[in-house]
């Protein structure tokens, strides 16, 4: 009897053979099902796709309480062995998961805590890689040339042209745009700082986008079936091809972000100016009080940097 409360069981229950104390899959359960629907549908997938690969099954039918420390950090460790930055990733993930269940009051502690995420496999590293002008033309061409769906080859030109996040745009509607007004609006649903973001749609992004919307529908970036948005996995796909065909330093999608803020601030557009064009929530009291756009700012900027980068577009393909 001792034995078993000491192992965080009650003896009453225990010797009907009854599970009466949370096990890890528990816990997970509860967090799909009560906190992870709340969230955007890509992190969704992502926390899924983590529960149903690492978290589930890890520890069967053991009182998620009594896990200790080193053995929460052995199985960390082998995940690390092979996946450092995945193993990062769940122990941060993990982590949420079981704090979550302890706001909730389904479990009291576990040793978890006593983990310091520093010691975990290995940080994802920052981005630091900018595509310079030249190598944005040659990136821009060879999607041209390329033989893939206009969605495909439009959605990554757009995205180099406004340097948004890639799944604003991959997921856009018709509505979302306003091609009188000349503003596309990023809806708060599909907005990393869950407001809406607004950009203003210049001539060369224009050009683009109405062969788009000549071409498709109410989904303006289509995959496989016209009615649904193409997948992240099948952009990424077009990329890596896009990429094997290039000899240049290892790049992708989302550095061309970068290379608009480093070469829109190269052009002059002011530092607030660039920050709504990354649509980024700006900082301090203009955070709280400013709630200006800037759209008319933006659109020099992006006229600028258009033309900029058709400049070394004229001299790679001449």
């Amino acid at each position: 009897m001792m034995e078993l409360r000491e192992s965080g069981r009650n003896p009453e229950i225990a010797n009907t053979g009854e599970l009466e104390f949370v096990t890890l899959d528990d816990c997970v359960n509860y967090w799909l099902k009560h906190y992870v629907p709340t969230l955007k549908k890509g992190t969704q997938a992502l926390y899924h796709s983590f529960a149903n690969n690492y978290f589930l099954g890890a520890f069967p039918d053991r009182n998620v309480e009594t896990i200790s420390a080193r053995e929460w950090m052995q199985w960390l460790d082998a995940i690390s062995e092979q996946k450092p930055k995945t193993a990062n990733s769940l122990f941060t993930n993990l982590r949420s998961c079981l704090n979550f269940c302890k706001n909730k009051f389904i479990i009291e502690r576990t040793d978890i805590d006593r983990i310091k995420k520093q010691n975990v496999g290995a940080r994802p590293e920052t981005g630091s890689r900018v595509p310079t002008w030249s190598e944005l033309a040659q990136i821009w061409l060879a999607i041209e040339r390329s033989r893939a769906s206009t969605s495909n080859k439009t959605l990554h030109q757009l995205t180099m042209l406004w340097g948004n996040r890639l799944s604003e745009l991959r997921l856009a509607r018709r509505s979302h745009f306003d091609m009188e007004a000349g503003i596309w609006t990023v809806p708060k649903e599909l907005s990393k700082t869950n407001k809406p973001i607004r950009r203003p749609i210049p001539t060369k992004a224009r050009a683009i986008l109405e062969r788009v919307m000549e071409t498709y529908d109410d989904v303006l970036f289509p995959g496989a079936d016209l009615n649904t948005p193409i997948s992240i996995s099948a952009a990424n796909r077009y990329i890596r091809r896009i990429r094997a065909s290039l000899p240049l330093e290892h790049w992708r999608t989302h550095d061309f972000r970068r290379s608009l803020s480093t070469g829109a601030s190269e052009l002059g557009v002011m530092p607030h100016v660039v920050e709504k064009m990354l649509g980024h929530e700006l900082g301090g009291v203009l955070a709280v009080y400013n709630k200006h756009d800037w759209i008319e700012e933006q659109r020099e900027g992006y006229e600028l940097y258009a033309k900029n980068l058709s400049y070394f577009l004229g001299m790679d393909d001449g």
